[in-house]
């Protein structure tokens, strides 16, 4: 198989290499004898899979949770598009075959830690050209976190069942639009939070996650197949942040997600309410205290951090941020606004992790919970978002 598609959490057998596109997102460069050093591409600039109908059969969880992936990747600013090609017609699934395709199979337990796999006749091409993507889904995913045995891969969007958040699995449809990205020609990326890193880029508000592009994501496929003509804004803001990147035994790099904190006034993290710690992907589930909670006080000033990304049509693009105390973790616009600011943020790879200076209002009642949060907009209210399912997000506090 393929060395250079082998999406892992956290580790992969892949050659990952610098180019000078970007800061950040990086493209395939093919590694055979007769193709080394040139990079992926496509004559045209549409991938075309179909599914197969013994491994994803039509109206299963697994099929709509990929044609979910399909459709949110669409959502790209880029000119490169995702067209369902519909269900095999039978003759079998392979690598090479002269068909794009996407299925499941157990890769064998020396691969339990690949999620999935990207493979693309580009390797084969005296120029790197692609015609033809596979994306194989391991069904034999385990991990060594409980329940062992099990795999790993959720098709649901509820968070509590995502490892990031306490549970056990990681989101399907993020880890297809992972592939999928490879599919168009971009490669692992270490730098910043971003889709081809090694960890899922959700958007939390309550109890649901949404899977998006990012910011890297979009700028590499703006740049490798250009700015669409029907491109749309797409601004989000997450309680994630880029962490570390973390190395392979090859040399591979993928960025590790953190989540964003609170700070006092002398930029000092606030203390815990509970002993929140990153989730380890091998280690056990953390069930105590799935996500931080902070110590406040009322009237206490704070800063709070979060990352803002601007994965549309316009940069810079002029944002509006209202930041709120909710008595949920349900950010909207019902709930009390603290402060509004506005922020100019870029398309250049690189999300922003700002903070912003809040006070803890007295009104609040000790020794309950509440929730620091953010809905982002675009400040032209005129300028329309191809997603606005990833605008708002959450971080816990408690008041001592």
């Amino acid at each position: 198989m393929n060395r250079d598609r082998w999406f892992v959490i956290p580790f992969v057998l892949a050659l990952t290499l610098q180019v000078n596109e970007s800061p950040a997102w990086e493209q395939i460069q093919c590694i055979a004898p007769i193709n080394q050093g040139k990079k992926k591409h496509w004559t045209g600039r549409v991938y075309q899979p179909v599914l197969d109908p013994k491994t994803i059969p039509e109206g299963s969880a697994q099929y709509f949770a990929v044609l979910d992936a399909i459709e949110r990747m669409n959502l790209n600013p880029g000119n490169f598009r995702y067209v369902f090609g519909g269900m095999d017609n039978h003759d079998g699934v392979a690598v090479n075959n002269g068909e794009s395709e996407i299925w499941m199979e157990d890769l064998g337990p020396g691969f339990s830690n690949n999620s999935a796999v990207e493979q693309s006749d580009s390797d084969y091409s005296p120029s790197c050209t692609a015609t033809e993507s596979d994306i194989i889904i391991n069904t034999r995913y385990r991990m060594q976190r409980p329940p062992l045995d099990a795999n790993k891969l959720e098709y649901s969007n509820n968070k509590n069942r995502l490892f990031a958040y306490g549970g056990s699995n990681a989101h399907f449809v993020s880890t297809v639009m992972h592939e999928l990205g490879h599919s168009a020609g971009l490669h692992h990326e270490g730098d910043v939070l971003n889709l081809m890193g090694g960890n899922n880029l959700l958007v939390a508000n309550g109890e649901n996650v949404e899977p998006y592009i990012g910011e890297d994501a979009a700028t590499g496929l703006i740049a490798l197949f250009g700015l669409s003509a029907d491109a749309k804004e797409d601004v989000s803001v997450s309680h994630w942040r880029y962490g570390d990147k973390i190395a392979a035994k090859d040399g591979s790099v993928f960025s590790l997600h953190h989540r964003t904190r609170l700070f006092n006034t002398k930029n000092t993290e606030v203390d815990m309410d509970c002993p929140y710690r990153h989730p380890d992907l091998n280690g056990p589930l953390i069930a105590a205290c799935p996500e931080p909670v902070y110590q406040v006080h009322k009237g206490q000033a704070v800063k709070l951090e979060l990352t803002f990304e601007n994965a549309g049509k316009t940069t810079p693009l002029a944002v509006t941020a209202s930041y709120y105390l909710s008595s949920d973790s349900m950010i909207d616009a019902n709930d009390l606004r603290l402060k509004t600011k506005t922020y100019s943020i870029k398309r250049d790879s690189n999300p922003s992790t700002l903070r912003a200076d809040l006070t803890i209002p007295n009104s609040v009642t000790f020794n309950k919970n509440y929730w620091l949060g953010c809905l982002v907009k675009t400040a032209d209210p005129a300028l329309k978002e191809s997603n606005e399912r990833n605008n708002a997000t959450y971080v816990g506090i408690k008041i001592n």
